[in-house]
């Protein structure tokens, strides 16, 4: 069976050549030229729909192209088709094949399909036929639902809450939304994470804007901290874009840096100092911005700039700014920003109002107890210049934050130990730094649409002489590896080799505004590469809206091959397991912002792409599973075969999140091997949740022993039961010749009438009758 499908979401581009082809026919006509010659069946798309346990429908768009058309379609099992393709597929339909005729608009087909498994995957594709040629369509996925399934957790897991049940009435936010900013990060070992809120609760010592938490599991349950600092009432300046107080977490959660507070509370003048008293036993100077480094084990707090750190400063603490810029991953070594002379060999430039030029930055490293380091020196120079800024958020800093690469007046320079050098391609512009190995050695920058690797001690090598790079995904650990895009791809480069991953640009979102923000995500090793785009059929999967037909964005990940280049696969781990087109779309969480201005952006991203790179967490607002019926965004899990609880093929997705929760779930970050996953959700998983956004772990073997639920009353009925009566024995037994036994007493049996009471029989005693009730739930 065949019908034109309806011309809605299909590609203004389309519609355009379309047009031109009847002007090129008419034209032709017109000068009594021969029409143009036909051609072979063009496939325009294929998908399924209707799926359910053991049957579905196959459809496609086909273009005649000028000859008269026939076509069938084949279907196999994906095990028989990874083994041998179509080779021994099923035709369908069985009889003769149906003629579509000989226009040049697509016209849609379908074809009804029986008798299938349940929880089967297959694979399917149209084969279409005309005198000039014969065009099979690509190979499309089926896999049928499975009959009666609750909702199963993969590998074994199970739900447990991690933020309190008590939270002051309050709820927990998302990252990135508290004045613009919020911290939640997971500590990578598991089993720790921490989290932002606008509501105060647990043993606070202050109430900014934002409070800080952090989570830790023991052997029973969660037990929640909140690390806020004292501060005094507005001491946090609390705008749109201001951000919280806390601006990241080493990788392990055992330390973090949070700033001092604002000067001039009140934010009418700059003139004044920070008014927020300092920590005690931190050895932060009255009035001065600053920040501090909290030890999370013991709960204390050191400054990072003490009294002997500014003695050289000459700005009062009414005219001092600061600002964090960036740090390695263990916080060890700290870069702040700050137009101030810090160090003796550092330059300030004034400004107005008695404060230096802001436009004028220099950078500063501090480390421990060693005195401040100046960054911004240029090569050859024994003196600072300023202007200097940080080169990303991301990798710009070696491990061990003996390598710095920034930035001066538009050029790159690396500073290594002590010694400064410059970064450049010699194009003549203006080199942009995009991403670095961990421990600085070797840097990737762009310059002029050209991708350029550079390794300490100044080999610079273009590893793009045609040019057109339009952005950096990503590098490996050692920088071995790195992907790129142009406008013709994603390209893969692998010491000296370069491959194209696969024929299409990926979404900017991936790379802009630099590799450090971008959502790409790439593997230690750099074999694996996660990027979401909106590109139609990609993966083998028709991702066009289903009822609007417009793109919608998924979820994918590429494997190199084991050699590094040439080849490898793409998934894509959030389409629809059944290969129906989607009704919304996916995605990944980004690199955390905390807040404009003074609190830059930082540096982490939550994982996504865990373990040895076989899973994949993601977002999505489509019902990937049977048992996602909230019609809401959930969390969800992707893994390869043979990885945790799956034996598919292609791998298997799983909810994460409930899938029925009323305002949904969003996946916010996990383990490094995956085993905790991390989400919030508004949804009550556990019965001691008594409602609200909260915090939950999907924990591989996770889940600890509910108490049981308590009866809830209502008004009168919730005073407490009376004591018991003195004389417990029941009165009202009726005795049957099977029923209890009589009383014993001494050996002896009590006649009829007598119960046992001190050891003797006694006559029973008739009961009052109760009172009628009043109002229910009390008595009268």
């Amino acid at each position: 069976m065949h019908e034109h499908p309806h011309m809605h979401g299909r590609s203004s581009i389309r519609r355009r050549a379309s047009g031109f082809a009847v002007l090129a026919v008419l034209a032709s006509l017109a000068f009594g030229a021969s029409v143009a010659r036909a051609a072979g069946p063009t496939i325009q798309a294929t998908w399924p729909t209707n799926v359910g346990s053991s049957s579905a429908t196959m459809r496609a768009e086909i273009k005649p192209e000028g000859a008269s058309t026939v076509f069938h379609f084949e279907y196999v099992t994906e095990a028989a088709f990874l083994a041998n393709g179509f080779a021994g597929a099923s035709k369908l339909p069985s009889g003769s094949e149906p003629n579509i005729g000989t226009g040049i608009v697509p016209v849609l087909v379908t074809q009804p399909l029986g008798g299938l498994k349940s929880g089967t995957s297959y694979r399917f594709r149209v084969v279409a036929i005309n005198s000039e040629g014969t065009s099979p369509g690509p190979p499309r996925v089926i896999t049928t639902t499975e009959v009666g399934q609750p909702l199963q957790l993969p590998d074994g897991r199970g739900w447990e809450m991690v933020s309190p049940i008590e939270k002051n009435g309050g709820e927990i936010q998302a990252a990135g939304t508290i004045f613009g900013g919020g911290v939640l990060q997971a500590a990578a070992g598991g089993g720790a994470i921490t989290f932002s809120s606008t509501y105060s609760f647990g043993a606070a010592q202050g109430s900014p804007g934002a409070s800080q938490y952090v989570s830790r599991r023991a052997s029973s349950s969660w037990g929640t901290e909140n690390i806020t600092a004292p501060a005094i009432s507005g001491g946090y300046f609390e705008s749109p874009t201001s951000g919280v107080p806390y601006q990241l977490f080493s990788t392990d959660l055992s330390s973090a840096l949070l700033n001092n507070g604002r000067r001039c509370r009140t934010n009418t003048t700059s003139s004044c100092p920070v008014e927020n008293p300092p920590l005690a036993g931190s050895g932060a100077p009255a009035g001065y911005r600053n920040y501090y480094r909290r030890d999370n084990g013991s709960g204390s707090f050191k400054a990072m700039l003490t009294s002997s750190d500014l003695g050289t400063l000459a700005l009062g603490p009414e005219e001092f700014e600061l600002a964090y810029a960036g740090a390695t991953p263990d916080l060890s070594q700290v870069i702040f920003s700050t137009c101030a002379a810090l160090t003796a060999n550092a330059i300030e430039v004034p400004g107005s109002g008695g404060e230096c030029d802001p436009e004028k930055q220099n950078l500063y490293e501090k480390s421990g107890a060693a005195p401040l380091r100046l960054i911004n020196l240029l090569p050859l120079q024994s003196v600072g210049t300023p202007g200097a800024l940080l080169a990303a958020q991301t990798r710009a800093i070696s491990t061990d934050g003996s390598r710095v690469y920034w930035t001066q007046a538009g050029k790159l320079f690396l500073r290594d130990g002590e010694t400064s050098s410059g970064v450049d391609g010699g194009l003549g512009g203006t080199p942009e730094f995009q991403t670095a190995s961990l421990n600085g050695a070797i840097a990737f920058f762009t310059e002029k649409g050209h991708l350029f690797q550079y390794e300490a001690g100044g080999s610079v090598t273009d590893l793009t002489p045609s040019g057109g790079v339009e952005g950096v995904l990503g590098a490996s650990d050692d920088g071995s590896y790195v992907y790129y895009a142009t406008i013709a791809g994603l390209f893969l480069w692998h010491s000296g080799a370069t491959s194209e991953a696969i024929a299409i640009e990926p979404a900017a979102g991936n790379y802009q505004p630099s590799a450090g923000t971008g959502f790409a995500r790439v593997s230690g090793d750099g074999r694996h590469l996660v990027f979401v785009s909106s590109e139609v059929g990609l993966g083998n999967y028709d991702n066009r809206n289903a009822e609007s037909g417009t793109p919608e964005q998924e979820v994918f990940l590429y494997n190199a091959p084991a050699t590094g280049v040439g080849g490898g696969t793409v998934t894509c781990v959030s389409c629809r397991p059944s290969g129906e087109r989607p009704l919304a779309g996916a995605s990944i969480p980004g690199a955390s912002f905390n807040g404009g201005g003074y609190n830059l952006p930082h540096s982490y991203k939550p994982r996504v792409l865990v373990g040895s790179s076989n899973r994949v967490f993601f977002s999505s607002s489509d019902a990937l599973v049977a048992q996602d019926t909230n019609k809401d965004q959930d969390a969800y899990e992707w893994e390869a075969a043979g990885v945790g609880s799956c034996a598919k093929p292609s791998g298997c997705v799983n909810l994460i999140s409930s899938g029925r929760s009323e305002g949904g779930a969003s996946f916010v970050d996990a383990s490094a091997d995956g085993s905790d996953a991390y989400f919030l959700t508004d949804g009550s998983l556990i019965l001691a949740d008594p409602g609200a956004v909260d915090l939950y772990d999907a924990r591989v073997g996770g889940g600890f022993p509910q108490p049981p639920s308590t009866i809830p009353c209502f008004g009168d009925a919730c005073q407490p039961l009376p004591p018991e009566p003195e004389d417990p024995t029941p009165g009202t037994l009726r005795s049957t010749s099977r029923g209890n036994p009589a009383a014993a007493t001494n050996g002896k049996t009590c006649k009829k009438g007598q119960v046992k009471k001190k050891n003797k029989c006694v006559k029973k005693k008739k009961h009052k009758k109760h009172k009628k009730h009043g109002k229910k739930g009390g008595h009268k």
